[in-house]
């Protein structure tokens, strides 16, 4: 997933569930998520991805039930 997909999926929480994840503050997490360059860019993607996946496959599951 971009940067950019993530940024119009992301919800309110995810940086602070990814930042506790690595151990580091939201502020961070978020200038990370936005500075290709930063050490933990590519570990912010990562997990911003598969927190969004898992969050629309529960979804969609709920859904099929519903």
């Amino acid at each position: 997933m971009t940067v950019e997909e993530i940024k119009q999926k992301k919800q309110s929480g995810d940086l602070k569930t990814a930042g506790k994840i690595l151990g580091i503050t939201v502020y961070n997490a978020y200038a990370a998520l936005n500075r290709p360059g930063s050490k933990y860019h590519d570990l912010i993607v990562n997990i911003l991805t598969k927190l969004i996946e898992m969050r629309e496959i529960i979804f969609n599951e709920q859904n099929k039930t519903s």
